[in-house]
């Protein structure tokens, strides 16, 4: 029976994953490094070092531990210029909707992800006291595909695991859910590239108090690998 939510944010409750692949490659571009939508992809849901660390694979040259602790803290910077222009459309379609309908259900939300700047986006968009619980990457030692957002999220709302459903747009982040016993929804990218029948494009498209009224959210969760 599911009693909670968990949602990643960038691209599932915020259009600020689009703020990620701008600061990432404005830096690669200072650094004359290559940087693409399949390198965005193969960063999703990761910590912003192991990020780097990817990045940096095709340079033609080492970074030492000190360089690449003032590359991470220069797109943190170019990141937070992005955010910092951020409006109310940059709350996704269905995502207020959404966390209201849950509440009203008695189902729990929250919010977990390896974004240092989580808890400040949603408070900056208004939207922070639509979740029960915030994770940000502050709080965890791991990024996705590690478990430990989710589990720590599963914790301070002192909900089982197997009672909570993540809702993921990355594989990093449906692949965290599954190693911490949780069901998952795939959404956009996740849910195409895992060759789901179900590939709702928003939260809007998915109606996931509707999914987990008719019990179809466990069904679908079910079949998704």
């Amino acid at each position: 029976m599911i009693q909670a939510v968990i949602f990643n944010l960038d691209g599932v409750i915020t259009a600020s994953d689009v703020c990620h692949f701008k600061a990432w490659q404005r830096m690669a571009h200072e650094q004359g490094l290559p940087f693409d939508e399949k390198i965005s992809r193969q960063m999703a849901g990761m910590k912003r070092m192991d990020s780097l660390k990817i990045l940096l694979k095709k340079a033609e040259r080492p970074y030492s531990p000190g360089e690449m602790w003032a590359l991470s803290a220069r797109k943190n910077d170019l990141f937070n210029d992005q955010v910092a222009q951020l409006g109310p459309d940059a709350v996704l379609p269905g995502a207020v909707d959404t966390a209201e309908r849950l509440h009203q259900m008695g189902i729990l939300t929250a919010v977990a992800s390896c974004s240092e700047n989580a808890r400040g986006i949603l408070k900056q968009l208004k939207i922070d006291h639509l979740f029960d619980v915030i994770i940000d990457g502050g709080q965890i030692s791991a990024g996705k595909p590690d478990p430990e957002a989710f589990l720590l999220a599963a914790r301070q709302m002192q909900m089982p695991t197997a009672n909570c459903l993540v809702i993921e747009n990355t594989l990093s982040g449906m692949a965290a859910a599954k190693a911490a016993g949780m069901k998952a929804l795939g959404m956009g990218e996740a849910a195409i590239e895992k060759g789901l029948e179900f590939c709702p494009g928003s939260l809007m498209e998915m109606d996931l108090p509707e999914l987990i009224e008719t019990g179809k959210a466990e069904e679908l969760a079910a079949q998704r690998g």
